[in-house]
Order: structure tokens, then sequence, then C-alpha cells
């Protein structure tokens, strides 16, 4: 007789994510199926099957691999990005990006290259290769 729905605080409760605090650094490869927020500091490569959120305090120095991209924080490293790269007011970035869509807030700091994929492509043709040959 009554329609019942989901509630959308269930809905939010039921997505997984990461968070690497503040105060907190991470040295080696980050793999993570999830979204990942990082409010800290990660020195290695980071490769997301989801979305990454670098905080405002947060610090990566490595290559970074992910589905999309919200950077208010700072990065040092390239970046590929399957869907959309967000570049802040308060970002720092210095690298090259490859991805699909790119959005730069004015204030941004961005140093570097941006090479648009085309979506026509396949996800074969977007994958970092393993000797990371994309970033030489």
């Amino acid at each position: 007789m009554f329609n019942k729905k989901a509630k959308p605080d269930t809905i939010l409760a039921e997505k997984k994510y990461s968070v690497l605090s503040e105060g907190v650094t991470v040295t080696g490869e980050v793999k993570i199926k999830d979204d990942l927020r990082v409010d800290g500091n990660v020195e290695g490569n980071i490769s997301c099957e989801g979305k990454v959120i670098i905080g405002p305090n947060g610090c990566v120095s490595g290559n970074i691999e992910s589905k999309s991209i919200e950077l208010m924080g700072k990065v040092n490293g390239n970046i590929l990005v399957h869907d959309i790269i967000v570049l802040k007011s308060s970002s720092y970035y210095d690298g090259d990006i490859t991805a699909l869509n790119i959005e730069i807030e004015a204030g941004a700091n961005f140093f570097g290259n941006c090479k648009m994929i085309n979506n026509r492509k396949s996800e074969k043709d977007m994958m970092i290769v393993e000797d990371d040959s994309l970033y030489n």
C-alpha cells in the first residue's frame, strides 16, 4: 500500500571511503578500490578506483591514478584521471595531467601540462602501464 523508499542517510552510510588524517604520513604505494581522502601526507603513488580528495592540508608526492580527483591541497607528481579533476582555488599542483575533463578554479596554482583523453578511447588505452612510461 505504501511505497517504502530508502532514506538518503541510509544510502550515504553505505558509501565506503578511507581517510588519511592530518598528521599521518604514508610512505609507499597506496592502492584502494573505494574513495580516498588525504588530509595528511603521502610519499608514493596512489592508485584508486574511486574518487581521491586531497584536503586543504593534504600533500601527495607521487603519481595518482583515479576515477576522479578533487584537489584542495598540494600534489607533486603526474595524474591520470578517467573522469574529472577539479583544482580548487587553494590547490597547488606541479606535474602533468591526463584527464577526460578538467576544471580549474581561479586562484589555483598549476605548473605543468594537461593532455585531454578522447572519450572514445577504450579503458585499456587510458591505463597506466606498470613501468610508468606515461610519466617519462
